[in-house]
């Protein structure tokens, strides 16, 4: 008897009892959330096994959340039509799994498809939407390289989401980089799509910029006035955008087993509506550019008038536009035409109403025959997006490539001519904030700041003049949100003045240079260890196929943490960087481009940022440093005071707000530099810290101050966090480092 209780046997048997009781108390678990789990299976979003499943209660929803994870269903078909990832609905403190997971898993698993179907975070937290998004991404990128693992044909290759989880579908698709977007997003009843970034009215939900997916999208007549609206201009945008996209917009909620408006209209009903959008095939486009194609505008009669000008005058410089160019023919606008335009012997060929197919018209047409100018300013491409006054309208690719199409022709007519290509203004007809008009036209303007070769070509971007630092159009400056004012068409050409006295080759003709040194943009000051200008050439060289997620812009603090651009010396060789393992560990999962230039003062960053190093880009996260520098005093620049330093430092965040709507910027104080708090240069930047702390809470701008991590309780800055008590040595970049990894991931 003893022997045959320390054989081998009876551990079997309990083992085999263990895995049964196991077996069961999954499948009891499963039966507890109300399903029939059918041909399912469940894991975390890692891919490891559920110990236990996120309970739905009587009511279908899920209330309390134990852990992310995946629903699978597998279809008993065959052959699979594809793998679709669901993201259920609720409010994000709740997730409607039965009727927006399961039953749609259902559905869809009989029409042949696999199906996912997404528990995420929920909650009253404050990033718990953030969290959800990630939970999406996560999952979707799980499946997309696990998908054979889990006997799935196909990589997912449909999103579908319901209200909250149509807007972290939307989210998620937004920040998937080209060549991983699904075929198909179908978004129900999206919420709260009206949301903007903090501080900004720019709008949290974007589509990407390089939308591979179709867009299927059903809104309810019924729903808020604002997320309506919304939502029908990501549509819009989507479209305007190149991509695909269908709009639905139905009387009121519609669910699979809920009430139709008409029961007996197919149409009205989900299923109808989530097959048809799966079963649609997608639309080719046609290879004919609509932009390109020369179109005889409506006033004949002022191409007359101006044919004969030009066959009997020789002109230095010209402009050509639109409506924003012709106003300068009004007596309101003749002041500025006289001061910076009629003394280099101009002409205003714009054109009011006109879209890049006019001006191309007008070219053809012989309105440049005979000229050879110095330069010439070209505005053009608001028209080809308006809505309201146009039967058609041009998506962004299109926009661009007119004006591409336009710049060939002055080209190939006036080789030795400079051209002043302007950013497409920011205005539209529907008010002050942005609205697919606005996205579509800054789409169009990433594409053609390409065509800046800086040597015939030259980007000129002016449009942070006209917005408010959230966002918003000025109205002193754009009085019917379109067109600039006497005003703003004044601080348009004192902005250009500059580039264009230098194409012209003449003298500057702007009289009211502005006293404060900090908001002049000036290229190179200082003398470095390094070439400022091989350094500024390389950034336009790489920026582009880095693609970045995270972009910083300081001086040599920033400058010598590390990334891309590499570090060099003036004579080329290679520089060691000063933090390279806290670099390593906060951005060695991300895309970066590090824009700290040594010595740069706020007008050095101010004309590298007019200057295209951050022109096309798309990062989610911008971190800026800068100002200590504008506190020292040389032969080449002075101290400026606290608020001409500020007003520096808004300025840049001004250009950088502009040019990267998007993007989330984070705004540091500036360090603390000397050793000691009672040294001039120390409490010079305390003044500029007070100062910037007032404007960040006046704006909701995000401002992150870690100067008191870096100096012990006395204030003392010591050798052992900065080596020179000005540049971080590995431990102070790491301080700088844990402040910004707990905002990266509260994203």
């Amino acid at each position: 008897m003893k022997k045959y209780i320390n054989s081998s046997f009876p551990n079997f048997c309990i083992l085999v009892l263990m895995t049964v009781l196991l077996f069961l108390g999954e499948r009891i678990m499963a039966q507890e959330v109300g399903q029939n789990t059918g041909n399912s299976k469940f894991l975390l979003i890692s891919g490891k096994k559920v110990l236990q499943v996120n309970k739905i209660e009587k009511d279908g929803i899920i209330h309390h959340l134990n852990k992310p994870m995946l629903r699978l269903f597998r279809t008993r078909s065959k052959i699979s039509n594809g793998t679709v990832l669901v993201v259920p609905g609720g409010d994000f403190s709740s997730i409607h799994t039965k009727q927006e997971g399961i039953e749609v898993a259902r559905f869809l698993t009989k029409k042949a498809y696999d199906v996912v179907v997404l528990d995420y975070y929920i909650g009253t937290e404050s990033n718990i939407q953030n969290l959800a998004e990630n939970d999406v991404l996560n999952a979707y990128h799980y499946l997309k390289n696990n998908f054979k693992k889990h006997g799935f044909s196909n990589s997912p290759n449909v999103l579908i989401g319901f209200s909250a989880g149509a807007n972290l579908a939307a989210k998620a698709v937004g920040r998937l980089n080209k060549g991983e977007q699904p075929e198909k997003i179908i978004l129900i009843s999206p919420i709260n799509m009206d949301e903007c970034m903090t501080g900004t009215v720019y709008p949290t939900i974007m589509p990407p910029t390089n939308p591979e997916s179709e867009l299927f999208l059903l809104v309810n007549e019924n729903d808020q006035v604002e997320n309506k609206t919304r939502c029908i201009d990501y549509y819009k945008t989507w479209i305007g955008y190149d991509g695909h996209a269908v709009l639905k917009v139905v009387k009121d909620s519609i669910y699979l087993e809920g009430k139709n408006i008409n029961p007996t209209a197919e149409e009205f009903q989900l299923k109808h509506f989530i097959l048809n959008s799966l079963e649609t095939g997608k639309i080719l486009k046609t290879d004919v550019n609509p932009a390109t194609i020369p179109t005889e505008g409506y006033n004949k009669g002022r191409l007359a008038e101006k044919l004969k000008l030009i066959a009997h005058n020789k002109y230095d410089l010209i402009l050509m536009g639109n409506s924003i160019i012709n106003n300068f023919e009004k007596t309101q606008y003749q002041e500025v035409w006289n001061q910076f335009f009629a003394p280099r012997n101009a002409i205003n060929l714009g054109f009011s109403g006109y879209r890049t197919e006019n001006i191309l018209w007008n070219i053809q047409k012989g309105i440049l025959n005979g000229q050879s100018p110095k330069a010439i300013i070209l505005e053009v491409g608001t028209n080809n997006v308006d809505e309201k006054h146009y039967p058609t309208r041009h998506t962004a690719s299109q926009v661009a490539g007119g004006i591409e199409a336009i710049v060939k022709e002055i080209r190939s007519r006036l080789p030795e001519t400079k051209i002043v290509l302007l950013r497409p203004f920011p205005g539209s007809y529907d008010g002050p904030n942005p609205t697919s008009h606005r996205a579509i036209l800054d789409r169009s303007a990433d594409l053609i700041s390409k065509l800046s070769d800086r040597k015939h070509v030259f980007y000129c971007d002016v449009n942070h003049l006209f917005l408010n630092l959230d966002g918003s159009i000025k109205q002193e400056l754009m009085s019917d949100w379109l067109h600039p004012t006497p005003l703003g068409a004044k601080l348009w050409a004192q902005s250009m003045e500059p580039l264009l006295s230098q194409l012209m080759n003449d003298k500057v003709l702007d009289t009211e240079i502005n006293s404060n040194t900090a908001i002049v943009p000036v290229s190179k000051l200082e003398q470095d260890s390094y070439n400022w200008w091989d350094r500024h050439n390389d950034v336009l060289a790489i920026k582009d196929s880095i693609n970045p997620e995270i972009v910083l812009i300081g001086n040599s603090i920033t400058h010598f943490w590390g990334g891309k651009p590499d570090l060099k010396y003036a004579d080329g060789r290679a520089r060691k960087s000063n933090g390279p393992i806290s670099w390593n560990n906060l951005f060695r999962k991300y895309r970066v481009l590090n824009l700290g230039f040594g010595w740069d003062r706020t007008q050095n960053v101010l004309w590298r940022l007019d200057h295209g190093e951050l022109d096309g880009l798309h990062p989610r996260t911008v971190i800026i440093h800068i100002g200590t520098n504008n506190t020292s005093q040389t032969s080449n620049a002075r101290v400026n005071t606290a608020d001409e330093i500020v007003e520096g430092i808004v300025a840049v965040y001004s250009r950088v707000r502009s040019k990267v709507p998007g993007a989330k910027i984070i705004l540091m104080s500036v360090f603390p530099r000397e050793e000691k708090p009672d040294h001039p240069r120390r409490q010079l930047i305390n003044k500029i810290n007070i100062k910037l702390e007032q404007f960040a809470q006046k704006n909701n701008i995000k401002l992150v101050d870690i100067g008191p991590r870096l100096v012990t309780q006395e204030g003392i800055l010591t050798k052992e966090i900065a080596g020179d008590y000005c540049h971080p040595t590995e431990k102070g970049y790491q301080i700088w480092a844990d402040m910004i990894k707990s905002i990266l991931e509260k994203e």
